[in-house]
C-alpha cells in the first residue's frame, strides 16, 4: 500500500519537472535563433526532461530494497544503477521488458510508470507541434488548412 503515498508524489514530481522543462523551452521561440536551431533545441531539451523523469523513478528502483513490501525483480538486482535505470526506461518508454517479470507492489508501479511516461511523452508531442506552428514550420501547412 506503499504506493498510495509514492505514487501521487511520482507523477507530481515528474509532471513539475516535465512543466518547468516545457516553460524554459518557451523562451526559445522567442530567441532571434534560426528556425532550425529552435527545433533542435526544443527536441534537445525534451529529451534531457524525459530523461530526467526516468531518473526520478531509477531512484525509486534503486532503494526499493528499502521499501517493505515493494516487491522483487528475481535475478536483477536493483542496487546495480544500470539495472534500475534500464528497468525504468523500458517502463516509461512504454516499451515493456518482456524478459523481465516483477512480484508484487512493483509490478504495479512499473505499469504506473508506463501510464506517467505515456503521458508526458504526448505532452512533449504536443508541445513540439504547437512549437512548429507558433515557428510557422511550415508555412505551406499552414496556408493550406486556413484557406480549406
Amino acid at each position: 500500500m506503499i504506493l498510495i503515498i509514492l505514487f501521487p508524489f511520482l507523477l507530481v514530481l515528474t509532471v513539475t519537472v516535465h512543466y518547468g522543462f516545457l516553460t524554459r523551452l518557451m523562451v526559445i521561440l522567442d530567441t532571434g535563433w534560426a528556425q532550425a536551431i529552435k527545433l533542435i533545441a526544443i527536441i534537445c531539451g525534451l529529451f534531457v526532461a524525459h530523461v530526467a523523469e526516468v531518473v526520478v523513478y531509477t531512484f525509486v528502483y534503486h532503494f526499493s530494497h528499502l521499501i517493505p513490501g515493494i516487491g522483487k525483480l528475481p535475478g536483477i538486482n536493483f542496487d546495480d544503477w544500470i539495472n534500475a535505470l534500464y528497468f525504468s526506461f523500458a517502463a516509461y518508454s512504454s516499451l515493456g521488458a518482456g524478459d523481465l517479470s516483477t512480484s508484487g507492489w512493483l509490478k504495479i508501479l512499473y505499469g504506473l510508470e508506463a501510464i506517467n511516461g505515456l503521458v508526458l511523452i504526448t505532452w512533449s508531442a504536443s508541445f513540439s507541434l504547437l512549437a512548429m506552428n507558433r515557428m510557422k514550420f511550415c508555412q505551406s501547412c499552414s496556408e493550406s488548412s486556413s484557406t480549406g
